[in-house]
């Protein structure tokens, strides 16, 4: 009787088992990058303008903080503002060739290395068009849940050798956030960012908002406004301080 028992019990779980609906498979990378472009407005609306400008809020909900932010884009390029408390300045950028940042407390800095590379990835305005150009490799690892979303999670290593994880919406193909590790530019280890409210702009979905968790607190930020091809070549040119501090280094 045993043995009986045992042997039904085995045909029940087979027999389940083979009832069980089979997990669809899973979309190569390049499906799941084809459709996230779709999904923002397709090719020709992100690469339709040459420059653009975001103004935003930065908030700083543990230390009660409201920051104007505004950042430009054209032509592989940026150049960023962001007013500190007390009347002080942040401003960082990259004119094509060297990247840098500057505050009123600190003064000028060359960004070099890996957070280098990482600058001009930051400015390239058609970064999610062409996403696969900064990877080395990059996999589908398989469906996961994220931020409230059920999304493809895929895993790569960037071209400057750093992991980071993406998840886009199984339903809307949309970008819902980044997970990686800061340390190696002495962030404080395990990160992650979330995106949304996308909102179009010229036929562009861009997120409204997008919250950088960190383990001590978020950092939000809060899209006042896009306007394209708004921003002059000279934007771009490095301040003085810089040029004399790239002088002062050859």
């Amino acid at each position: 009787m045993r043995n009986l028992a045992a042997s039904l019990g085995l045909f029940v779980l087979c027999a389940g088992a083979q009832d069980a609906p089979a997990s669809p498979p899973l979309p190569t990378v390049q499906q799941v990058m084809d459709r996230y472009v779709s999904a923002l407005g397709g090719h020709d609306a992100i690469f339709r303008h040459k420059s653009m400008t975001i103004r935003e809020k930065l908030e700083v909900p543990t230390q009660g903080l409201h920051l104007d932010r505004v950042v430009y884009y054209g032509e592989g390029k940026r150049y960023e503002e962001l007013a500190l408390p007390g009347g002080g300045q942040y401003q960082a950028g990259y004119d094509g060739t060297t990247a840098w940042e500057s505050s009123t407390s600190s003064g000028p800095a060359l960004v070099k290395g890996d957070e280098a590379k990482s600058q001009v990835r930051d400015s390239d305005m058609y970064y999610p068009a062409r996403i696969l150009d900064y990877f080395s490799s990059m996999q589908v690892v398989d469906r996961a849940e994220f931020e409230g979303h059920t999304c493809y999670h895929l895993k790569g290593t960037n071209k400057w050798g750093q992991v980071n994880e993406h998840f886009y919406d199984t339903t809307t193909g949309l970008l819902a956030g980044y997970r990686f590790n800061s340390a190696w530019r002495g962030g404080p280890g395990e990160e992650s960012e979330v995106f949304s409210d996308y909102k179009p702009y010229d036929g562009w979905l861009i997120p409204m908002r997008v919250e950088h968790k960190q383990p001590k607190g978020s950092l939000i930020e809060v899209v006042s406004s896009v306007t394209f091809d708004d921003v002059p070549a000279s934007r771009f040119i490095l301040p003085d301080a810089v040029k004399a501090l790239l002088a002062r280094q050859h």
